[in-house]
């Protein structure tokens, strides 16, 4: 009966191709409807990912900006290009974010009264279900990045001060990892017992299905892929300069980035200036698993992450990995890094461990075939039962 439901509100920025977004799309969609009526709110109506979530939900908005919504099958990502415009109005969106009310914000969009309401993500989100009045809801902020080193977030608040009230204020911290809630609590002094971990919920079979399609690109060499935002979090511009020192070092490869952002001007002049043929940016790609797939290695030069989506989706193909030390990469590839390679988050040894498995193919075949025994780690079902519990529970659980 609709009465014994629970009334579930997710608010994240956007739908934009990202790991937070697909994680949650995996999350709603695999919820059981019998026990909850759910929501999913934007704060900007932008991103591929609003067209795959499931007919059961619910979903509202904030703010309807009519040309960021043109197309839904774009990425929707808001800094797509590094445009002198976008980063004028990047700046006055930070501004206002900084200085509005968010207690009414909250009551003029939110409206509804909810049983849960869950910030799904760091900043903006958090800003405004940490300002709910609705004093009869559990409410939970989901963070999803190491926030000592990706200070992203901090550009919407006033002050450190400002951002640490703002995450004290919720029922319940969700890390997605053990050193995201580590580094949350250190930055903002948070109380430990109102944290805990959740692994992000992976749909596998969707991923193998997808990767199973035709893909219309020639493979003509080992080839390396990674995917992501273009953006300075995700190291591209030293994984370019990484290439640059392999093909002097005359190792013969391809490199496949997919995804757009901020970046990627700087990135194309990069490659054009360097004669780096071997490069293909590729762009958006609706189904990134096939391109995965049909690559040999998957490489993450990430500054910070949380729990790598992307990086899990790898393992799930069975990919050789090859990974800066970063957030959840132990927790993905086990403590030792007994399932991929680990190297320290610099660029140096990022190159010497590429140049390494380059070189030597039975590096590559002993990882490759480590990395099958970690497909179980991923175990959707479990993660989703495991976060319905927290949305079952009463709120001072």
């Amino acid at each position: 009966m609709d009465e014994k439901r629970k009334k579930v509100l997710f608010l994240i920025h956007t739908l934009q191709v990202g790991g937070a977004e697909k994680v949650l799309v995996n999350l709603v969609n695999n919820m059981d409807d019998k026990k909850f009526d759910i929501t999913v709110m934007t704060v900007i109506n932008t991103g591929a990912f609003r067209k795959e979530l499931n007919s059961n939900i619910k979903y509202k908005t904030i703010f309807d900006i009519k040309f960021l919504n043109k197309e839904q099958n774009k990425s929707g990502n808001l800094y797509s290009n590094g445009s002198k415009l976008k980063k004028i109005l990047g700046k006055l969106y930070q501004f206002f974010w900084r200085h509005v009310d968010c207690e009414k914000i909250y009551n003029k969009y939110v409206k509804d009264n909810y049983d849960v309401e869950v910030a799904f993500l760091e900043g903006v989100a958090s800003k405004i279900i940490a300002n709910s009045t609705n004093e009869k809801s559990k409410k939970l902020v989901w963070l999803h990045v190491d926030l000592i080193n990706e200070k992203k977030t901090e550009k919407f608040f006033k002050n450190i001060e400002d951002e640490a009230n703002n995450y004290k204020k919720f029922d319940t911290i969700v890390g997605v990892s053990k050193y995201v809630i580590e580094q949350a609590i250190k930055k903002y002094d948070l109380d430990p017992n109102k944290t805990i971990v959740e692994y992000n919920p992976i749909d596998r079979e969707e991923i193998e299905k997808k990767a199973d399609e035709y893909i219309n690109l020639e493979k003509e060499n080992f080839t390396i892929i990674t995917v992501g935002r273009l953006s300075v979090q995700k190291g591209y511009d030293r994984l370019l300069k990484i290439v640059k020192k392999l093909n002097e070092d005359n190792l013969i490869f391809d490199l496949w980035i997919i995804g757009v952002g901020s970046e990627e001007e700087k990135l194309k002049k990069y490659i054009d200036n360097n004669d780096l043929e071997n490069v293909k940016l590729l762009g958006y790609q609706e189904n990134p698993y096939k391109y995965i797939k049909k690559a040999d290695i998957f490489v993450c030069s990430s500054r910070a992450e949380g729990f790598s989506t992307v990086v899990s989706e790898a393992v799930i193909l069975g990919k050789t990995i090859v990974t800066t030390e970063c957030s959840g990469m132990r927790e993905i590839l086990g403590k030792n890094a007994e399932y991929g390679i680990i190297c320290k988050n610099e660029e140096k040894d990022l190159y010497e461990n590429l140049k390494r498995v380059l070189e030597n193919k039975k590096i590559f075949e002993y990882y490759q075939n480590k990395i099958k025994e970690r497909k179980n780690f991923f175990d959707m079902k479990n993660n989703i039962e495991k976060i319905e519990k927290i949305f079952q529970g009463d709120k001072n659980e």
